[in-house]
């Protein structure tokens, strides 16, 4: 006898794996539904991916990766299923204490047991207006209502532009501004001013900005990125909270009301543990006024005839140890000019009382550092560094109109030998003329190409922090060395002296055929300057370029100067330049 058998497929189907996540999320939708909110798109998107979702979640964090859901909406869900989970125990437990206090009197009502009332008892009501009975007269235990369901979850689903029905925790936290933050400095400003004027304790918006700056890091005229709002933007908190007062005359004037002054003096205490950025930088050991650490002079000073302790010969300067101070130079045309109150990057220096530094013209670059002797100021030598400054809005314009290349140029043919490119960032980096990846790639091509150092920091506060930091170590580094100088281009041990450095660097100068001819190559796209310098090597003019063109063929041509070496990696110049510049100086191109 034969028996036959047929396979069937069988499909399994979980029936709703998560049935409370779809309760509550449906019932959200609902009430979105009925008063229209606009989140109702997206929580009907996030219902639907639920309902169609085969498996359990254990939480609301992990409803993250279906569609719909965000952060708020998967913390909304973790707390409908905190509150479930309590008030299930709660139930639970209500339960359990009812089963045993109900055994209990049933015990103590039994002939065998005593009449005396146990303290469980307490809790046990008897029949009356504030209790119920059953059918057969038992007594029952009054206990809270409790609700397994969750309770309202006050949850801003819509963000800032929430409506008015959900309810937000009131917290009362008294009110105290950060260090340094924009309340901050407006509050010792208006203390400061009462305390050296009672007799004139309020202040104008010009005369209050000009005092509150340097105690603050945000700037109080230039906005933040991508936004409208200055540290100014503060005080109208400040007048809300009662804390400044704003009184009307021909111009509107700011004073402290009694409450503003009990603050003012509580974070001018608290102020006092927290050192300054200043005082981290240059006061970690003992100090000068001018914030240098002394150093004996040397004995080879002893040698020296002069008294000065500068040693001058036919050409050239020796600043032996000691004799001389590091000073960082700050171009002119780095700031809106140093007559305008409050500029940006003024303020930011006059935080750092103990750096050593001045505002002049730079030709090239727009900081630098320089050894000035201390008895004759006449006598200054550059150190072999200097940076140059570009915000990502402004590192995006100087691509786009050529700026660019032409400065990596002339710093590369300054004679210094440490070129740091500092790069701040603008913001988010949403606007700042071109896309972020194509900046990025351009200080990718600085670091690797031009063998530059890229420095990026976040904001104009922390790239003055990192040249008063510079200062600092460049002082250390060079306290103990004596220092050669001549008025020419720095060779050997020998540096090149401030007058030489800017003459030399000047823009408009009157350039060589072959600089004119780098400047040209640099317009190329791919070109770098050290492949521009590699190839004006051996050929240092067009002409001479354009007649070993003639003696080749076309192909020949455009691999001429493909094979060229480049840079200390001895890497080719490629034949995708190598083409451009024959399609450009080619004549039989352009025929």
């Amino acid at each position: 006898m034969q028996i036959s058998s047929t396979t069937q497929k069988v499909n399994l189907k979980r029936v709703r794996p998560n049935p409370l996540f779809e309760d509550w999320l449906s019932n959200t939708y609902e009430e979105a539904k009925l008063k229209k909110s606009s989140l109702e798109p997206k929580l009907k998107e996030a219902t639907e991916s639920l309902a169609k979702y085969p498996l359990p979640l254990k939480s609301g964090a992990e409803c993250i990766i279906l569609k719909g859901f965000d952060k708020k909406l998967c913390l909304y869900l973790d707390k409908c299923l905190n509150n479930y989970n309590h008030n299930l125990a709660l139930s639970q437990y209500c339960d359990s204490r009812c089963d045993e206090m109900r055994s209990r009197k049933r015990r103590s009502e039994s002939p065998t047991s005593t009449t005396s009332p146990t303290p469980l008892d307490d809790c046990v009501t008897q029949s009356g207006s504030n209790s119920q009975a059953s059918d057969d007269h038992q007594p029952i235990v009054k206990l809270p209502k409790v609700d397994t369901q969750p309770e309202t979850v006050v949850i801003d689903l819509e963000g800032p532009s929430s409506s008015g029905n959900v309810q937000k925790k009131d917290k009362k936290k008294k009110y105290k501004p950060a260090h340094r933050s924009g309340g901050y400095a407006l509050l010792v400003a208006l203390l400061e001013q009462s305390l050296e004027h009672p007799d004139n304790p309020s202040l104008s918006k010009e005369d209050l900005i000009e005092k509150a700056q340097k105690h603050c890091e945000e700037s109080f005229v230039r906005p933040k990125p991508d936004t409208f709002y200055t540290a100014w933007s503060n005080m109208t908190r400040l007048v809300s909270k009662g804390l400044v007062e704003k009184i009307k005359k021909k111009k509107a004037e700011y004073l402290l009301t009694e409450n503003g002054k009990i603050l003012a003096r509580e974070i001018l205490e608290d102020a006092k543990s927290i050192p300054t950025v200043n005082d981290i930088i240059f006061n970690d050991g003992p100090s000068t006024s001018s914030g240098f650490v002394n150093q004996s002079i040397s004995p080879i000073a002893d040698e020296v005839p002069s008294t000065s302790g500068i040693a001058y010969t036919k050409d050239a300067i020796e600043l032996p140890p000691g004799s001389f101070d590091i000073v960082l130079l700050i171009d002119k045309n780095e700031t809106g000019g140093l007559k305008k109150k409050n500029d940006p990057t003024v303020t930011q220096f006059k935080k750092y009382p103990d750096l050593n530094h001045e505002y002049r013209s730079l030709k090239v670059g727009d900081f630098t550092w320089i050894a000035r002797s201390k008895d004759n100021p006449e006598h200054e030598l550059v150190l072999p560094f200097v940076i140059e400054r570009k915000r990502m809005d402004d590192l995006g314009a100087s691509i786009k109109d050529g700026r660019f290349h032409e400065q990596k140029f002339r710093l590369r043919k300054c004679g210094l030998e440490n070129v740091i490119y500092m790069v701040e960032n603008y913001g988010k980096n949403k606007h700042v003329g071109l896309p972020i990846q194509s900046l990025m790639q351009a200080l990718a091509n600085t670091r690797v190409q031009d063998n530059f150092k890229v420095h990026v920091t976040d904001s104009l506060t922390n790239s003055v922090r990192f040249l008063a930091m510079m200062t600092k170590r460049l002082t250390i580094r060079f306290k103990d060395k004596q220092l050669r100088g001549r008025n020419e281009e720095p060779k050997d041990e020998y540096l090149m002296t401030f007058e030489y450095f800017n003459k030399a660097s000047a823009k408009n100068k009157a350039l060589t055929v072959t600089e004119t001819f780098i400047k040209i190559l640099l317009q190329l796209k791919g070109m770098s300057v050290e492949k521009a310098l590699a190839i004006t090597n051996k050929y240092q003019t067009p002409r001479s370029l354009i007649h070993a063109y003639v003696k080749c063929d076309r192909k020949e041509g455009e691999l001429l100067l493909a094979h060229l070496k480049y840079g200390d990696l001895n890497r080719n110049v490629g034949p995708v330049v190598s083409k451009s510049i024959y399609q450009l100086f080619s004549s039989s191109c352009a025929e």
